[in-house]
């Protein structure tokens, strides 16, 4: 089969023209892939069966005549011409339907396409102070000392893509059939328009991705060396809103919020107002979450108990300090959320 025509069937497969004998056998390839697995995937076994799995494909591909999935739809079908015609191509669709399609992206499309670098701008920030980069879409980028940053100098209309080492503030245009995504050490940020900056060591420290408007999405990217989690499960995901942050840890995305919360934009008057007399706590809650667009609970045993004093003109955890001393009371921050409790 040629290259043109496996991307023609393939085309056939995803928009759904396959016949029903055909998505069958694809289902029983699954299924058969799932019961060699045996007792699962972990980190000490995870590459002994990535090598399984491939010599399994390999092998099919040489010996189609005999393969399970031909043997398959010849005792449901009798057509052994198309078995094995089907066979052939449920072996390379499936595989590649599973790494381009079923799968997530590990690295931006310019880096695996045979763009010519007069296509690909890369830009250092050499300075001792942070250097502003304006992309094709408008959007602005504003690169921290040894930040570097690379993209196409026009992007596609699918999908905006840029690659980054060190840390970076963005302001992305808002374009909600284009998204915007940036690969960097660990992680894969997902967005439509927002602001947001992400620290991208390289190296072992940590990653961190903080929110400040919008909607984000960032993703654990496990790389080109976990081929079987790749095919077999989705990646860990981070749903960010408004002062909250993800932190890159060393299997997994930990979910949090931002070290300094700042007020929505709606509400910078009114943080410089806040003088309160006799306000419930849970009242006050929901009014700390007004300000800042996070989840402030506060605990049904306080409903009792009121606050009187002056948080205006400073940060988040400095309100909760001053309104938990003069309460007697406490606040913990649990995941992207804040309670306040009793001591």
């Amino acid at each position: 089969m040629s290259r043109e025509n496996f991307h023609r069937l393939l085309e056939r497969y995803l928009e759904g023209h396959c016949t029903p004998e055909e998505e069958q056998l694809v289902h029983h390839w699954y299924h058969m892939l799932d019961e060699y697995h045996g007792d699962g995937i972990s980190e000490a076994n995870v590459a002994t069966i990535e090598d399984a799995i491939w010599n399994k494909i390999s092998q099919q591909i040489n010996d189609t005549e005999t393969s399970s999935e031909v043997r398959y739809l010849t005792r449901h079908r009798g057509w052994w011409w198309v078995a094995a015609s089907v066979a052939l191509f449920l072996i390379v669709a499936g595989t590649w339907v599973y790494l381009r399609v079923v799968c997530y992206p590990i690295q931006p499309s310019f880096a695996s396409s045979k763009q010519s670098e007069a296509t690909i701008v890369k830009v250092r920030n050499n300075e001792e102070s942070t250097m502003k980069v304006i992309l094709p879409d408008e959007s602005l980028v504003e690169l921290y000392p040894g930040a570097q940053l690379e993209y196409p100098r026009r992007f596609k209309t699918t999908d905006r893509e840029v690659r980054l080492i060190g840390d970076a503030f963005f302001a992305v245009a808002a374009n909600k059939d284009n998204p915007f995504w940036v690969f960097h050490e660990g992680m894969i940020t997902k967005v439509v328009g927002t602001k947001f900056k992400i620290k991208a060591p390289k190296g072992n420290e940590k990653g961190e991705v903080i929110v400040y408007s919008g909607k984000v999405d960032v993703y654990y990217n496990v790389g080109r060396n976990h081929l079987v989690k790749r095919m077999l499960s989705a990646p860990d995901k981070a749903s960010l809103t408004t002062n909250q942050r993800a932190v890159l840890q060393q299997t997994t995305l930990e979910e949090t919020i931002t070290e300094n919360p700042l007020p929505v934009s709606e509400q910078l008057d009114a943080i410089l107002h806040e003088t309160f007399r006799d306000i419930s706590m849970p009242e006050l809650a929901k009014t700390l979450s007004d300000l800042y667009a996070l989840d402030v609970v506060a605990d049904t045993g306080l409903d009792g108990i009121t606050f009187t004093g002056d948080i205006s003109g400073i940060g988040l955890f400095k309100q909760l300090d001053i309104i938990c001393t003069v309460t007697n009371t406490r606040y913990e921050v649990i995941g992207k959320a804040i309670f306040l409790r009793r001591k």
